[in-house]
């Protein structure tokens, strides 16, 4: 799997096209804030590639004084879900990171509290089947209660670091009336 960094026509025409139909509405960043935050070097929207055609995309918060990343934005183009995209996707990201950053973060949301626990709890084996790792932090923003797991990139950091890393990544990319120390770490 190729990867790209994507400059900022290209992911626009990403979040155009995919995003909107892969995400809902109400969580998806508006491209203006993922253009400031490009503009920043503080988020790095990469697509992924298998034989010569888009396969995935993974966008991510990024921060030069962290272990970790964030990762925002993650999904396989709808007709080659299902086949082992995914996974060789996040091979292929925690392969890029390996360099300059320890781990990936995830957030997933809580079955508990998602809309569809079914779903959510699909989503999180999937994340671990791939290689994360549950941490001893779940996060509530926006109203919505996450599970934080880890992908480790070349090593894998203690939670303790990657609670003080999600929570410098929270209050860089959350506007402050929204973060107010909303991660919760429960263990450990």
């Amino acid at each position: 799997m190729q990867i790209r960094l994507l400059n900022e026509t290209d992911a626009e025409t990403i979040h155009r096209e995919q995003m909107t139909r892969d995400f809902p509405e109400s969580e998806l960043k508006p491209f203006a804030a993922v253009r400031g935050l490009m503009r920043r070097g503080l988020y790095e929207p990469l697509a992924l590639y298998e034989n010569g055609a888009l396969a995935a995309y993974a966008w991510q918060t990024v921060l030069p004084d962290c272990e970790t990343a964030l990762l925002d934005y993650f999904a396989v183009l709808p007709e080659l879900r299902g086949h082992g995209t995914g996974t060789r996707a996040l091979t292929a990201l925690a392969e890029y990171y390996a360099p300059r950053k320890k781990t990936l973060l995830i957030e997933c949301e809580h079955p508990a509290e998602a809309p569809d626990p079914a779903e959510a709890r699909r989503r999180i084996g999937f994340y671990l089947r791939a290689g994360a790792r549950a941490t001893a932090m779940e996060g509530r923003l926006f109203g919505v209660r996450y599970q934080i797991y880890a992908l480790p990139c070349g090593g894998d950091e203690q939670d303790a670091v990657l609670r003080r890393d999600l929570e410098t990544l929270y209050r860089t990319m959350v506007p402050a009336p929204y973060y107010r120390g909303n991660v919760i770490f429960y263990g450990g």
